[in-house]
């Protein structure tokens, strides 16, 4: 093995190990010091990885220009989306104090951690241009620093949990990482530190947050980074080949806003904070008006006259908040309230308990055959 190998092997194991000595030491025993122990750490290992890698001067360029408008374009416009949905949603007063001295604090060892590593994911990127395979590695390990900072305790051991905890933390992270190192690799530090310092700090700052939930908000965070690496792809590929540019000052085109809508929009219909709203089927006990794999659309509803026998409804179970799909049997009463008997239409008889209006969800408007089959194989694998 060369010596700048070694160096880079090093590098990686150093920066493994302290990973986990922050999760098994630092963590458990000494959390309120975490943030200064991180930094202390990262500022460490800038001053060694530029004493063992040495520093290239950064030099702005053209592709780096105007990547970089590209990048503030869809910043800008995921905040158009995510407050535009606060308009029909309502807005969360932001959790973090007002007082200065507060959010200085709050914001102070955030930012840090964020110029240190994409200061040190641009020496170690550029000293190792020619080793993919190394650039590769190292984006997981900052990835694993991530998630151990960010992940303060782990779920239960289901579906559900687990499933949230991919889709609200780890993906998020993830592709934010794997975009932040190819626009690294291919213009330097300038756009990732940017695109970070406003998009992991502004929930510190800004007084009042939409309320649109963890699940489309991670949406955002994947689809916006997700955007930015296709189009700075193509650009750079276009300019690596030396093929005559579309555009002469920018890349974005106008096309990626209906794409855009388009994915934020089916987030919002799986979230559930519409009026109506989409959820995959998991069982037969329908079969064969909905079959297993189906989605259907739910319509919310706040009077409780519309529920009629015979029509299809969404309800949860009170033992385990298990949504169910079946169809009304009977309207009757239980112990003074209005309650309903439900049943599958492939079960032989009809559910044990009656259903009361607090546990209903929606009515069942449309049935979308076949497309929650990759969910409810997700859901089966995690389970076993």
């Amino acid at each position: 093995m060369s010596k700048r190998g070694i160096k880079d092997a090093i590098l990686l194991i150093v920066f493994a190990i302290y990973i986990y000595i922050y999760r098994a030491f630092v963590f458990t025993n000494h959390l309120k010091y975490s943030e200064i122990i991180n930094v202390s750490f990262l500022f460490v290992f800038a001053a060694v990885s530029v004493y063992f890698l040495g520093y290239r001067k950064y030099k702005s360029s053209f592709d780096s220009k105007n990547i970089t408008k590209t990048t503030i374009t869809f910043m800008f416009l995921a905040f158009v989306v995510m407050y535009g949905l606060g308009l029909a949603v309502g807005f969360l007063r932001n959790a973090y104090s007002r007082n200065f001295l507060t959010l200085l604090n709050n914001i102070l060892m955030p930012i840090f951690i964020i110029i240190l590593i994409e200061f040190i994911r641009y020496v170690v990127l550029w000293a190792n241009k020619d080793k993919k395979f190394f650039i590769c590695l190292f984006t997981m390990v900052i990835i694993a620093f991530e998630l151990a900072i960010s992940i303060r305790s782990f779920p239960d051991v289901d579906a559900k949990s687990i499933f949230s905890l991919i889709a609200t933390v780890v993906l998020p992270i993830v592709i934010k990482n794997s975009v932040m190192s190819y626009l690294c690799y291919h213009i330097g530090y300038k756009v990732p530190m940017l695109y970070r310092l406003i998009m992991d700090v502004y929930l510190f700052i800004i007084p009042i947050v939409p309320d649109i939930g963890d699940y489309l908000n991670s949406m955002i965070l994947i689809a916006l980074p997700g955007l930015i690496y296709i189009n700075s792809y193509a650009y750079i590929e276009e300019r690596e080949k030396e093929v005559e540019h579309f555009f002469q000052n920018e890349r974005f085109s106008w096309w990626d806003i209906p794409i855009a809508v388009f994915i934020i929009g089916l987030a919002a219909l799986v979230s559930g904070f519409f009026p109506i709203y989409m959820i995959g089927v998991g069982s037969d006990s329908m079969n064969p008006a909905i079959k297993k794999g189906d989605a259907v659309i739910i319509e919310k509803i706040n009077d409780s006259t519309k529920i009629k026998e015979n029509l299809i409804i969404a309800y949860e179970r009170e033992d385990n908040h298990k949504v169910i799909i079946h169809r009304v049997k009977e309207v009757t009463t239980s112990d003074g309230e209005v309650a309903y008997v439900t049943k599958g239409d492939a079960n032989n008889t009809a559910d044990s308990n009656v259903v009361y209006r607090n546990q209903i969800r929606g009515i069942v408007k449309v049935k979308i055959p076949f497309i929650a089959y990759p969910t409810v194989w997700l859901s089966e694998t995690f389970s076993k």
